[in-house]
């Protein structure tokens, strides 16, 4: 991570110097001086991986990403989750990506609802042993950091796969991963839509729309297809989350947007906004989260 922060810093300090070098060039070699390539580069360098949200961060401090406390999920709706495991592992990983996404706008607040859901559906679930040791006053002031939330985060993963029996380890572990990849994606996306309606877009704003596409992209694919999979495989189980469907229509439209990636990546913006594919992915996800978070 050092490296890739590392390596960050100097594309963008490349760039500062190439777009001020020289103040009176034209506006043709002001465009060369933005490298559109190098911010794809920088977003494709972004881990997707559904067994951790350790990037989460780093994303929404690479696109400069805005905070709307309306994506997150009602933290007093925790108790009305414990109906079923996969029900509560889901909206268990939720909450988890939520705390990450309170915590970079500053919601001290409501992160700490989100962490007080979190632990009780967690306690439900059965994988509180590492999880329950923390508390709210252990999170306050400067002890609460990234590497704290990531912390709670990957040891609850690492407490699911301890779980009663392997089968039940495994449909608790689908259903937690589902709602934290739901929630991942749901946020990315509604936060590109929101970049993508501004009237006036700058340059910077340009290169952040760019890489948040790829970055969404690269989320959906293929971690849609791997849920599917497995929700294909435990459907028996996983019958009180019923997403199957629409996982199928958001795996199959993933494969073909990041078919389309390397051209959409660098169309106008305005394309970028109409693009049908896009947006139906995007409503697509918002399906699917409504399911989950909808009190059953």
């Amino acid at each position: 991570m050092k490296y890739f922060r590392t390596v960050i810093l100097w594309s963008f300090a490349l760039l500062f110097m190439l777009s001020c070098g020289n103040k009176d060039k034209s506006k043709t070699v002001q465009d060369e001086a933005f490298d559109l390539q190098s911010y794809i580069d920088a977003a494709e360098a972004v881990n997707p991986g559904l067994n951790s949200v350790d990037q989460v961060m780093d994303i929404l401090d690479m696109v400069h990403a805005e905070y709307y406390d309306m994506l997150t999920n009602d933290p007093y709706s925790a108790h009305s989750y414990k109906t079923d495991f996969p029900i509560a592992a889901a909206n268990l990983g939720i909450y988890m990506t939520d705390i990450i996404y309170h915590f970079f706008g500053e919601a001290t607040e409501d992160m700490y609802l989100s962490f007080s859901a979190a632990q009780e559906l967690a306690q439900f679930v059965g994988v509180e042993s590492e999880f329950g040791k923390w508390t709210l006053e252990r999170l306050e002031g400067t002890s609460v950091h990234k590497d704290t939330i990531t912390l709670i985060f990957n040891q609850l993963l690492q407490d699911s796969e301890k779980y009663n029996s392997e089968k039940e380890m495994i449909f608790v572990h689908t259903a937690f991963l589902t709602g934290s990849f739901v929630q991942k994606v749901y946020i990315t996306g509604n936060i590109l839509q929101q970049k993508l309606m501004d009237e006036e877009i700058s340059q910077e704003e340009e290169a952040d729309i760019r890489k948040l596409l790829v970055i969404y992209l690269n989320q959906l694919n293929p971690s849609a297809e791997v849920l599917y999979q497995a929700f294909s495989e435990q459907q028996e189980q996983l019958e009180g989350l019923v997403i199957l469907t629409t996982f199928e229509r958001l795996k199959d439209l993933s494969e073909k947007l990041i078919e389309l990636k390397p051209t959409l990546a660098v169309a106008p913006v305005s394309q970028i906004a109409e693009h049908e594919g896009l947006n139906q992915s995007i409503e697509l996800v918002e399906e699917l989260r409504s399911v989950l978070v909808t009190p059953q």
